[in-house]
């Protein structure tokens, strides 16, 4: 566990977000051996998981937000040093974000068909993204399990916990995907569907393994719901700051959505090339979403902490690194997308037709992949100070001002490149905006630790004092 309140900021930064990349590159498996060996069944299996992603983004946005808002205030609070308030928060959102998610799986499980017949989805591929879709949200609230655990362990300063959960369940998934895909033993193939179901078998086995992790380390977190009781004032603080990052994610979806809706319009075929971009989009911006959320837990305990200005000095460090990587991994990309290609679509016949598309695409993104590795970080330190609100407000100019007219106007002259430009276009101008904001320093002043009630912090000790067990 890191300390990030003290010490060498450099070297603090290497080892807390080291640990955070590794994990982000073991989630990226999960959707690359998926593709990888979903892309066997043809260019028609692939785009059945593609057109299932944005429908994916924007219910999981609903769960990560609430783990982001909770995981700003456990960061806040470790920095404050302050134990009551760490564990009466970790407990009202392992509680109260389970039962969220419980509601949204109950709600999506009986649209889910209804809403990719809505984006225009192909005939070809609805029936096999209906099943894949309907699997993946049954075993969401696994995925809150994992993503929320992992939230807490990072904001108490440990990232290597979650590191390790993620190395064993992507190991899982890479060993249970070709058994369900295309049958073992007595253990039938189920296709694209059981793509899902090896997802949701990872997922809940590492969700579980990380969960009692947890409650094993009673250090900070104390899991014993016995006498336990909804702090309305803490659920508060949690939707004050989780709702609006729920908000981005949701809006960022809903372009994603737009997005797709357009591509879908395109054909088969530029579908699974669009589904390969997402792939490679994944693997390019998985280290600066990393530095993203290592600033949320930095810039959180400084400012608990009181010590506002080594968030400066870390995020110098953070976009020093992540421009470096995102400038090497780009290019390599450049250079081997026809080989990359040939993996997802081995068949010759469906590569000639999707390569070119692929090659396009990746071309025409990668100054957008320059301008996230500085998004990210920059606007991760923003919302790890509490201030949710502008973060919110950015992304959504971004999406709605930028991203979704572009689409719209580009695709119909240019297809597929519209889409591309589309999406460079407005991470250009996101970019430019949270760089702005950041330098007017206002974000400095949201802290959430220093508005908090005195009463509020007296009844997270009542409630410890409480679970204490008698002597």
């Amino acid at each position: 566990m890191v300390d990030l309140t003290r010490g060498p900021t450099f070297r603090n930064l290497i080892l807390f977000s080291a640990p955070i990349m590794l994990q982000g590159s073991f989630q990226i498996a999960y959707n690359l051996v998926d593709r990888m060996w979903v892309g066997r069944l043809g260019k028609e299996a692939i785009a059945s998981v593609t057109v299932g992603f944005p429908v994916m983004f924007f219910m999981i946005s609903m769960v990560i937000g609430i783990a982001v808002g909770a995981g700003i205030m456990i960061a806040q609070y470790r920095g404050a040093k302050d134990r009551d308030m760490v564990n009466l928060t970790a407990r009202n959102f392992l509680i109260f974000g389970g039962l969220i998610v419980i509601l949204i799986s109950a709600v999506i499980l009986m649209n889910v068909e209804r809403v990719l017949v809505m984006l225009h989805t192909p005939e070809e591929v609805l029936a096999n993204g209906t099943l894949y879709l309907q699997w993946i949200f049954s075993g969401l609230i696994f995925f809150f399990m994992y993503n929320g655990v992992t939230g807490i362990f990072r904001g108490l300063g440990d990232s290597v916990t979650p590191l390790k959960v993620a190395a064993f369940s992507t190991a899982l998934n890479i060993v249970l995907d070709p058994i369900f895909i295309f049958g073992w033993g007595p253990i039938n193939g189920y296709g694209v569907e059981g793509a899902g179901i090896a997802t949701v078998l990872a997922n809940a086995i590492g969700g579980c393994i990380i969960f009692y992790l947890l409650a094993r380390r009673k250090e900070w977190v104390d899991l014993s719901f016995a006498r336990f009781s909804f702090n309305w004032d803490v659920i508060r603080d949690i939707l004050r700051l989780g709702l609006p990052t729920t908000a981005t994610m949701m809006v960022v979806s809903g372009s994603v959505m737009v997005v797709m809706r357009y591509v879908n319009e395109l054909g088969t075929v530029v579908l699974a090339a669009y589904g390969i971009g997402i792939v490679l989009d994944s693997l390019l911006m998985m280290p600066a979403m990393s530095f993203g959320q290592a600033m949320t837990t930095i810039a959180g305990q400084n400012i608990g902490a009181g010590k506002p200005e080594r968030v400066g000095l870390f995020l110098r460090d953070t976009l020093k690194l992540s421009v470096g990587l995102a400038v090497i991994i780009g290019s390599v990309l450049v250079v081997s997308t026809p080989w990359i290609t040939r993996v997802f679509q081995p068949d010759p016949v469906d590569y000639d037709l999707v390569y070119p598309y692929v090659r396009i695409y990746i071309q025409i993104m990668l100054i957008r992949y320059v301008m996230m590795s500085m998004f990210f970080p920059i606007n991760g330190t923003i919302r790890g100070a509490g201030d949710a609100m502008a973060s919110m407000f950015l992304v959504i100019i971004t999406q709605m001002v930028i991203r979704v007219p572009a689409v719209i106007l580009l695709v119909p002259h240019m297809g597929f490149t519209g889409i591309a430009l589309g999406l460079s276009a407005s991470t250009i101008f996101g970019f430019m905006l949270v760089s702005i904001y950041y330098k007017t320093g206002i974000w400095k002043k949201r802290g959430l630790v220093k508005q908090q009630k005195m009463g509020l912090a007296q009844e997270a000790r009542d409630e410890a004092n409480l679970n204490e067990p008698e002597i």
